[in-house]
């Protein structure tokens, strides 16, 4: 099962810069995770542990969750990754040969109370395979996608559709459901 960690927010100075700025309002999804078991079975002979992080970030944060080389942020003793899980920015899925091929953090799940309350703006999916030691920056490394968390970035968002679909294959991470564009800034 999904194990997600708490903490009580504070609402902070960005996330009402967002509002006043007229960025659009934080949505909040089913983030659904699978796990290709047949291409592990296939490419990689069995299914391994992997681990998925969900993290909501804010504007403050962006350019250091880009920045991060994901082969450091997978060191069992790397600060960024320990420091979020602790204090509950973080939900951790984790699949693998006996456990579930779908996992759900379902939008009514505290952890989105924390990520509006910090002013997340962007939701980073972070997995541990591929294990590769070549690190990207940004989506171009396949272990990492940065999903917009604004509503209006989302078609059928106001059509009852609040879900998120990624999928973990053998070369990476696959984001299956597609945000608009940004829209431009009204005068």
């Amino acid at each position: 099962m999904m194990r997600v960690a708490r903490s009580v927010g504070v609402l902070g100075p960005l996330a009402l810069v967002g509002v006043l700025a007229g960025c659009g309002e934080m949505g909040r999804f089913d983030i659904v995770v699978t796990l290709e078991k047949e291409g592990f079975r296939k490419t990689v002979g069995t299914i391994p542990s992997v681990e998925v992080n969900i993290v909501g970030i804010n504007d403050v944060e962006y350019q250091e969750w880009v920045r991060k080389p994901m082969t450091q942020y997978w060191e069992p003793d790397d600060s960024l990754r320990t420091t979020t899980v602790r204090k509950g920015y973080t939900g951790v899925m984790t699949f693998g040969e006996e456990k579930p091929g779908r996992l759900v953090l379902f939008r009514r799940d505290p952890i989105w109370n924390d990520w509006e309350a910090k002013g997340a703006r962007n939701l980073f999916i972070l997995t541990n395979f591929p294990r590769v030691t070549q690190d990207q920056l940004g989506d171009a490394d396949a272990r990492r996608r940065i999903l917009p968390l604004q509503k209006d970035r989302w078609a059928g968002y106001y059509w009852g559709k609040r879900v998120i679909w990624l999928e973990v294959t053998p070369s990476g991470l696959i984001c299956h459901t597609t945000p608009r564009p940004p829209q431009p800034v009204q005068p």
